[in-house]
């Protein structure tokens, strides 16, 4: 257990459960909603996959949509984007 400036107890082992600092949790929901508004660009064609996320893992996944967006009828696309549009962050 390690102690915090202002005398918090960093609680490692709690991370991730039901007794996780709020903080904890509020990092790990900001995280979340990020991850969408990426997923969400690549959708609805804001974001023409051009660059790189600094996370590997979402890089993938970031690769992977674009790839099937070029590959998926107009159609498809549209309605996909149609639902991706309606996708709300607080």
């Amino acid at each position: 257990m390690a102690m915090q400036p202002g005398g918090y107890t960093d609680r490692p082992e709690d991370d991730n459960t039901k007794n996780a600092h709020p903080a904890f949790n509020r990092g790990k929901y900001h995280g979340i909603l990020e991850t969408l508004a990426i997923i969400k660009k690549v959708i609805t064609g804001e974001d023409n996959g051009s660059g790189t996320i600094n996370s590997p893992e979402i890089e993938k996944i970031r690769r992977s949509i674009h790839s099937m967006t070029k590959s998926i009828d107009k159609q498809s696309l549209q309605e996909a984007v149609k639902i991706a549009e309606t996708l709300r962050f607080q």
